[in-house]
């Protein structure tokens, strides 16, 4: 098991990270990537979304990767 975790912080930087990258893609008309970035932006809006609900000082998003 493999496991990774974000503060709310962090989260938020990958959040404007990849926006700005589909909105780069956006602008030069590669729509079919722009969706993929944006879909990514989604997912880890998600998981930050979920944190809020934790005390500030606990507000980290343990991700785990399993293999079965």
């Amino acid at each position: 098991m493999t496991t990774i975790s974000f503060t709310s912080g962090e989260l938020l930087d990958i959040i404007s990270q990849l926006t700005a990258v589909a909105d780069n893609l956006d602008d030069a008309e590669n729509y079919t990537l722009s969706a993929y970035y944006s879909k990514i932006v989604q997912q880890f809006e998600m998981i930050h979304d979920k944190i809020q609900d934790f005390v500030p000082e606990n507000r980290v998003a343990n991700l785990a990767l399993v293999a079965n």
